[in-house]
Formats: structure tokens, C-alpha cells, sequence
């Protein structure tokens, strides 16, 4: 049995990466999705996958879905929280990095939830929220920012996407004959 703690999203996720042929999967409920997965996965032999490395068969994504979710991702109170501070720290650094005009009353506190915020990059407000700290000058030690590989793996394929959608010039210098006829 799939363990409640994974989202109906998730396991889609985990059913269009491995080619899982289950029908019109996006139309099931989160049970009827489990429990089609399962039987599945039966009959189906799943091949490895450079987004799950670490299952090679079946059984390695059978344990994994009935065991709790790491708790990597933030409930909903926890995330509006995160953009909260995030949003502070926004606040400040728009604001030409002064004290004067936000709630903080030191750098410290700044830089303490600096580092609270960069845990969580794989928030977009939490991401441009530290690109922005860490153009302050009086922040000697740049803060990281920490984003899951999936996340890495899907900025990097926006950012292809938008180069590619760049328009690009070329000037080449050389003789050429045009003819009209």
C-alpha cells in the first residue's frame, strides 16, 4: 500500500517518469491511482532512471512508496511563513539594505533569516529573496542557497527554454553576389 504522506501529483510524477502504463491515470482519485499503481507494478518491470537513481526494480520503489515521505517540504503554514520572511528580507534589501526601514534590528537577525530562507530554494520568493541579501555589501559571508536536484534540473531546462527563445542576430563580413533575374 502506497503511504498516504506521497500526493496524487507525486505519484503521477513517479508513473510518467518509469512509462508506468496505467489509463487515463490523471482522471483516477489519489486511492484508485495507488491501488492501480501497485497492481501495475505486478506485471510492469520498471528500468532505471536518472531522477530516482537509487530504484534499480521494483521493490526498490515499492519500499520507498509505503514508507513516510521525508519530511523535506513544508506544510501550508510553514511555507506562508517562509515567504513571509522572505518577503522581509525582499523589503530590506530594496530598500538600500537599511535598518531604518524594515522590523529588524540588527544585521544578525538579517543574516539568521537569511540562512533560515536559503534552506528552503525551492520556493521562488525564497530563491530571488537570497539572490537579492546577497548583494548587500555588509554581508561579508554570501548566503547559499539550497534547491532540491528536481528543482535544479527543471531552472535549468527554463533556462535553456529562454535562450532558445532569444532572438539571435549574425553578421557575417565577406563578398556576395545577389542576382535579380
Amino acid at each position: 500500500m502506497i503511504h498516504k504522506s506521497f500526493t496524487k501529483k507525486e505519484i503521477l510524477d513517479l508513473i510518467n517518469i518509469y512509462e508506468i502504463p496505467i489509463d487515463d491515470a490523471k482522471d483516477l482519485s489519489k486511492g484508485d491511482l495507488s491501488n492501480a499503481l501497485i497492481i501495475s507494478l505486478e506485471t510492469y518491470e520498471i528500468s532505471w532512471n536518472s531522477e530516482y537513481p537509487e530504484f534499480y526494480k521494483n521493490d526498490d520503489l515499492l519500499k520507498y512508496l509505503s514508507e513516510h515521505k521525508s519530511n523535506e517540504e513544508l506544510n501550508y503554514k510553514e511555507k506562508s511563513e517562509m515567504i513571509q520572511k522572505a518577503k522581509k528580507l525582499m523589503n530590506y534589501a530594496r530598500n538600500g539594505y537599511m535598518l531604518s526601514f524594515t522590523d529588524y534590528l540588527s544585521h544578525d537577525k538579517i543574516y539568521q533569516d537569511g540562512l533560515i530562507v536559503a534552506n528552503h530554494g525551492d520556493i521562488p520568493t525564497c530563491r530571488r529573496a537570497i539572490e537579492e541579501l546577497n548583494k548587500d555589501p555588509k554581508i561579508r559571508n554570501k548566503i547559499e542557497i539550497k534547491i532540491s536536484p528536481k528543482m535544479k534540473k527543471t531552472l535549468e531546462q527554463k533556462k535553456i527554454s529562454k535562450e532558445e527563445l532569444n532572438p539571435k542576430f549574425k553578421f557575417r563580413r565577406g563578398h556576395y553576389e545577389i542576382n535579380f533575374d
